[in-house]
C-alpha cells in the first residue's frame, strides 16, 4: 500500500468498531488521509466502495462479538436505556440558536420541501405532520426524481430540509446540492457531524446515535431525530403564539373521525 493507504489501514486495525459508525469524511480526517485514499483503500481490498467495506466489517464484527453475559436481558429495559442516552446526547448536540433560526425560516419560507430516503423518510413524514398541525404546508416528493426536479426550481425564498442519518445518501445529496446552488436555505437533520450533506447545508441539526450498515433505522437514531422535529414545532409556537390556536383548529377538523 501507499503511505496514504497505510494510514487508513492502521486506523481501521486499531479500532475497527468505531469505523463502522463513521462517514467517509470522518474516517479520512481522523486517519489524516483523504476521501479518495479511503475509497482506494476499500478497492484495494476488493470492495466496490466505502459502504460495501463497512457492511463487510460490521458483519464480521457482529459474527465474532461475544455477549457480555449468558443471562437473558430485559429487551424493553435495554431499549429504554439506549433511547434515554440518545435523547440526552442529542440535547447536548443541539444548537439552540440554529433551532430558532430554522424555526423562523419555517415560518417565513415561500415553499418548504422535505426529503429523506428509506428510514429517514419516516422522520420527514413526521415533520410534515407536525407542520400541518401548525398550519404550515410542506411538501414531500414521492421519489428521488421528483425531489431532484423540485430542487431544480428552488429559489432563495424556499427552505429545504433533508433528513439523512449517514449524511451520505446520494439521492439526498443531489437534492441538497441542487437547492443550495439556487440559493435556497438548506437544512440537514443528520446523525453525522462530518459528512457530505453536513458540508453542503447552511444549517445542521445533529441527532445522536449514528447507525451502522447493519442497524439502519435503529430506534435510538430515529427517536433522536423525532426529538429535533418536536423541538422545531415547539419553537415555532414560541415565535408565533397564534399557532397554538391553529393546533386547536386542526385538531377540531378531524375530531369527528374518532368514535
Amino acid at each position: 500500500m501507499t503511505r496514504a493507504l497505510e494510514k487508513v489501514a492502521a486506523f481501521v486495525l486499531v479500532d475497527p468498531q468505531t469505523v463502522i459508525y463513521k462517514s467517509i469524511t470522518e474516517l479520512a480526517d481522523e486517519a489524516e488521509s483523504s476521501e479518495a485514499s479511503v475509497i482506494r483503500f476499500c478497492r484495494e481490498l476488493g470492495y466496490q466502495g466505502f459502504q460495501n467495506f463497512k457492511l463487510a466489517l460490521a458483519h464480521e464484527l457482529a459474527t465474532f462479538q461475544q455477549p457480555a453475559t449468558n443471562a437473558p436481558g430485559d429487551m424493553v429495559q435495554e431499549l429504554v436505556e439506549t433511547a434515554r442516552m440518545a435523547l440526552e446526547e442529542t440535547e447536548r448536540l443541539l444548537d439552540r440558536d440554529v433551532i430558532e433560526r430554522v424555526s423562523a425560516l419555517l415560518l417565513a419560507a415561500r415553499r418548504i420541501e422535505i426529503f429523506g430516503v428509506a428510514a429517514s423518510a419516516i422522520t420527514a413524514q413526521y415533520l410534515e405532520y407536525k407542520l400541518a398541525r401548525l398550519g404550515i404546508q410542506a411538501h414531500i416528493p414521492r421519489d428521488s426524481h421528483l425531489a431532484t426536479m423540485a430542487s431544480a426550481t428552488a429559489s432563495p425564498d424556499d427552505l429545504y430540509i433533508l433528513v439523512s442519518s449517514s449524511g451520505s445518501t446520494i439521492d439526498t445529496l443531489r437534492v441538497a446540492e441542487s437547492a443550495h446552488a439556487r440559493g435556497a436555505n438548506v437544512v440537514a437533520i443528520t446523525n453525522r457531524t462530518k459528512s457530505p450533506l453536513a458540508a453542503i447545508c447552511d444549517f445542521k441539526l445533529l441527532a445522536s446515535s449514528p447507525e451502522t450498515p447493519l442497524t439502519g433505522g435503529a430506534f435510538p437514531s430515529k427517536i433522536s431525530q423525532l426529538l429535533i422535529v418536536d423541538t422545531l414545532a415547539n419553537t415555532i409556537t414560541k415565535l408565533d403564539p397564534a399557532r397554538l390556536e391553529t393546533i386547536k383548529e386542526t385538531a377540531e377538523s378531524v375530531s369527528d373521525r374518532n368514535i
